[in-house]
């Protein structure tokens, strides 16, 4: 089991924040593995006493920019719902900008996701962490969807939009880690996912 105790010092509060900098870089270039404590510990501008006094070995290290990542992504996630739910754009822009940002919210970090996703595969705590994340991302999407029931055409509501949000996560993240999807292009992607999830809740057009 992974734990790591959030330091009180503002010093180590930063050196933490720096390993974890460091390590979520090295993900993204895949050479984690083959990088030693040391190194990390001179690349975030620290010491290995200090690595082991806040981590303890590589594995917590990787955990904690798990935590971290999936923290955040729930973070930006709730801010961008409640910023939509906000707007009085119609139900099908609002979906629509919503695939978008979420799409837009993992630019830049395919290859910290990939390295992460090929340790869930063989770890069930981060495989349960990204779990939680997509279920937090479906969740969302239904709050929205669902918050204008009056729109929705589809007999059973409910039930299309959880269905509706796991066609969804699979889409995105299929499109996060590959980059493409088929021989659409990229920045029609959220407006082309966005009508498959509309025509199937039969939103009202507007």
């Amino acid at each position: 089991m992974y734990s790591i105790a959030s330091p009180t010092q503002a010093r180590s509060k930063k050196a933490l924040e720096r390993f974890l900098n460091v390590a979520a870089e090295l993900l993204a270039n895949d050479s984690f593995e083959e990088t030693g404590i040391s190194q990390i510990a001179q690349l975030a501008e620290s010491s290995v006493g200090t690595f082991y006094r806040l981590l303890a070995d590589k594995d917590v290290l990787l955990y904690a920019v798990h935590e971290r990542f999936v923290e955040q992504g729930k973070a930006a996630i709730d801010a961008l719902t409640d910023e939509i739910n906000r707007s009085e754009a119609p139900l099908d822009a609002q979906i629509e900008a919503f695939i978008q940002r979420v799409i837009a919210l993992f630019v830049g970090s395919e290859g910290l996701l990939r390295a992460l996703v090929r340790r869930s595969s063989a770890d069930i705590q981060f495989r349960q962490r990204f779990h939680q994340l997509n279920a937090y991302i479906g969740q969302a999407f239904c709050r929205i969807a669902l918050a204008r029931l009056n729109q929705l055409g589809h007999p059973r509501p409910e039930q299309a939009a959880d269905l509706s949000a796991h066609v969804l996560i699979a889409g995105m993240n299929y499109f996060t880690m590959i980059g493409a999807m088929g021989t659409t292009p990229r920045e029609l992607i959220p407006g082309e996912l966005s009508r498959l999830v509309c025509s199937y809740l039969e939103v009202q057009k507007h």
